[in-house]
């Protein structure tokens, strides 16, 4: 390599005449010498530059570092320079082409590396989509002692006010499932009620479990309770979900839910005794109360078809909405338990519908005034018995019944029974409560019949009619049959005798 002129000489210009011409190599591949950054160039090199070896020819020729025979024939030696890549691409070697040759001179040092663009920022990731039913209640710096002692006393006229609201909650929520089955909305001015009396509720529920020492008011303002529900979207809910399919698949909840109010009791208990040794309800405690109650509204708000976003299993305030797989578990864990509740009541109707049978009763001893055995009845949603005894059969009874009179060709039985009501509630004797099968003789073929009485008379009011408790009654039923009629079988059913009741059977 040529050594340029001493830049410290002021007399040497480049481009003069006088100037010695300066040739600089540029070889095609770089050798140790050119790559190893100890070696300094004489002269300051050009800054590396992203142009193309032809550019940079172009710059050494006019700065006078090359001749023109030194630059005519390097020129000549270049490459074709590639195509310029197409807009929106960066500038840099091709997949399919190969890369340019270095244009930086052999006393540089390697090319520094293409600069570091700075990655591209990832977008956040979004917050967790919340359940659209919110519900806190803001954990109180103290608790009043006395108030806490005598709660009990104080919701007495809470109760009165929340029976009378379950009124409304009911007939509202029916007319809500029905809007939503055929309009697939939910009334704006239902939902508005609702979430009120839902709130109340809630306000309610938290003074009753010692959350709070703020009575319940109708207005929420001020209140530490909160619950606040999503307005239901327009034309989106799903009318198939309604009732009937929600109430399978939150069948799990119903359960799990079950077990966690026990425990909300039994924290309620040790939270009494805490308030009133130390005026504070441990806060453990306390958060585990909020959830569970957070997780019953938000269950509250999807059987109330509020919206259709399956609620999950979590106490927290953060959990959304529980995923497709936990819906379709839940959907197959509900079915088979309302398959086996449906099964039970099954088995329940016809165990129920089966009566109790007295077998071979002497019609002929019947009709001559012999009691048969007392049957006895447990009333639902009372105490004690119900006792039942067939006393006599009248054959005929057109005595008995003054104002009826027999067609031609038939005639009157009549039944008498002694209804002893030892229960604490009263004792209904139905009006189709009595039934005749019978067998008659028609143009010398024996057919069977069953006939409703025609007049049951319970201490002579017709029937329907109630025996009170601790009463006695004298029980008549009046059956219009054909002249020639044997009685087979005779059923006493409905009212207080159930659906089974009791059936007679004749010889």
């Amino acid at each position: 390599m040529t050594t340029p002129p001493n830049s410290s000489d002021e007399s040497a210009e480049p481009g003069s005449a006088e100037a010695a011409p300066v040739s600089v190599s540029l070889p095609d591949e770089p050798d140790e010498a050119t790559t190893s950054p100890a070696v300094e160039p004489p002269h300051p090199t050009p800054p590396p530059s992203s142009d193309s070896g032809q550019e940079m020819l172009d710059r050494l020729r006019e700065r006078g570092l090359i001749s023109q025979e030194e630059f005519e024939a390097r020129r000549a030696s270049q490459p074709p320079s590639p195509p310029p890549p197409p807009p929106g691409l960066r500038f840099g070697p091709q997949p399919d082409q190969p890369a340019p040759p270095p244009s930086t001179p052999a006393a540089a040092s390697a090319p520094p590396p293409p600069p570091d663009y700075p990655a591209t920022p990832k977008a956040p990731t979004p917050p967790s989509d919340p359940y659209p039913t919110r519900f806190d209640v803001a954990y109180p710096d103290g608790l009043n002692r006395g108030t806490t002692f005598i709660r009990v006393v104080l919701l007495l006229p809470v109760m009165l006010v929340l029976s009378l609201l379950s009124y409304f909650s009911y007939a509202g929520s029916l007319m809500g499932f029905t809007t939503v089955f055929w309009r697939r909305k939910y009334p704006l001015w239902l939902f508005t009620g609702l979430a009120g009396a839902n709130g109340y509720v809630a306000r309610s529920t938290a003074y009753w479990l010692l959350l709070t020492d703020q009575f319940p008011s109708f207005s929420r303002e001020d209140s530490p309770v909160l619950l606040e529900f999503d307005e239901p979207p327009s034309g989106h809910l799903s009318r198939w979900r309604v009732l009937f399919w929600k109430s399978i698949l939150l069948i799990p909840h119903f359960i799990v839910l079950s077990c966690l109010m026990v425990a909300v009791f039994a924290v309620t208990v040790l939270a009494w005794f805490g308030i009133l040794v130390t005026g504070n309800y441990p806060r453990g405690l306390f958060q585990f109360s909020v959830g569970v109650q957070r997780w019953y509204w938000r269950v509250v708000s999807y059987f109330s078809s509020f919206n259709d976003r399956f609620p999950p299993y979590a106490l927290s305030a953060e959990a959304g909405p529980a995923s497709n797989s936990s819906t379709v578990i839940n959907g197959v864990i509900g079915g088979i338990a309302a398959a086996g509740i449906a099964t039970l009541v099954i088995v329940a109707a016809i165990v129920g519908n089966k009566p109790q049978t007295i077998d071979n009763v002497d019609y002929a001893s019947l009709k001559a005034g012999e009691q048969q055995p007392a049957v006895s009845f447990n009333p639902s949603l009372g105490d004690g018995e119900v006792l039942l005894r067939l006393m006599a059969a009248v054959d005929p009874g057109d005595a008995l019944a003054q104002i009826l009179r027999p067609a031609p060709g038939e005639r009157m039985i009549v039944f008498q029974w002694v209804l002893v009501n030892a229960a604490d509630r009263d004792a209904l004797v139905a009006a189709n409560a009595l039934r005749l099968s019978f067998e008659y003789s028609d143009d010398g073929e024996t057919k069977s019949k069953s006939e409703a009485a025609v007049i049951v008379d319970v201490n002579n009011v017709t029937a329907p009619a109630n025996v009170g408790g601790g009463s006695t009654a004298v029980i008549q039923a009046l059956f219009v049959v054909p002249e020639d009629a044997e009685p087979r079988e005779l059923r006493f059913r409905y009212g207080f005798a159930g659906q089974g009741g009791v059936k007679y059977i004749f010889d």
